[in-house]
């Protein structure tokens, strides 16, 4: 951390996070959040507001105690970042405590969804070609089947790092070319790739609406009779074939929808 960091005149930083805090308030992200999860009392920070701070945070104060949040922005100038007059003690862990019990009822993969259309695609971060990939999340402990998870169940599957031990969980993502996630969608540890990259693909398709031709890069598991049939000819994709030969100097390759290359 340089001087340059320090404000003047003052114990106080802003450092990094001040390119952090400017892209979250260029891409008006708070105001979207506000306009869907509104104060329902006279709190003096919004629901934008602290995730703001979270985001702010979750850059280098990470696997912390809530009630330890404050301290991370002891010398941060919150002031400038969140508002006049807002000190740490306003960022204590009944205020996160709200901001995700209003998150978890409208729902994480929805309001995640509204950000990238409202603020992502609306902006020069447009996407033109969208990578969709699953993963798994391997976890520990116990999970009882009535916990009210509502999607998904934490259960036994494919495991891609390999901890058939573990129970898990499946979480789809679509990226554009520059790497900036505009999709997710969490899904049961026994998920099957192929059911879930079509689903993601159906959903960006109906409800990221983008004025240029976009294409969809997904892998093999994509690359079913059933998928190619019900995604649709408008529907621009990018797959590759599915290879079991024995023969691996067998090349495997892509395959464009038809319909694009005619266009």
């Amino acid at each position: 951390m340089t001087s340059s960091s320090f404000i003047e005149g003052s114990d106080v930083v802003i450092s990094h996070l001040g390119i952090v805090a400017g892209a979250y308030d260029s891409l008006g992200i708070c105001n979207v959040i506000d306009s869907l999860l509104p104060k329902n009392r006279d709190y003096i920070l919004s629901h934008g507001e602290v995730v703001k701070a979270m985001v702010m945070n979750g850059l280098g104060y990470t696997q912390r105690r809530f009630y330890l949040f404050p301290s991370f922005f002891t010398d941060i100038a919150a002031s400038r970042f969140l508002g006049s007059g807002i000190t740490p003690e306003h960022l204590n862990d009944d205020v996160l405590g709200r901001t995700l019990d209003a998150i978890a009822a409208y729902g994480p993969t929805e309001l995640f969804n509204e950000i990238a259309l409202k603020s992502l695609l609306q902006s020069d971060y447009g996407s033109y070609c969208l990578h969709v990939d699953t993963t798994s999340f391997s976890v520990s402990g116990e999970y009882d089947s009535d916990f009210n998870s509502h999607e998904i169940s934490i259960t036994y599957g494919h495991s891609k790092d390999h901890r058939t031990d573990m129970k898990q969980f499946v979480l789809g993502m679509a990226t554009d070319q520059r790497g900036i996630p505009l999709y997710l969608q969490p899904a049961s540890g026994n998920a099957s790739d192929k059911k879930t990259l079509h689903q993601i693909i159906s959903h960006l398709t109906d409800n990221l609406k983008h004025p240029s031709k976009v294409y969809h890069v997904a892998d093999a598991a994509f690359y079913t009779a059933e998928n190619i049939t019900t995604v649709g000819s408008h529907t621009f994709w990018i797959s590759r074939v599915s290879c079991n030969c024995e023969r691996r100097e067998i090349p495997c390759f892509f395959l464009y929808n038809a319909i694009s290359l005619c266009r």
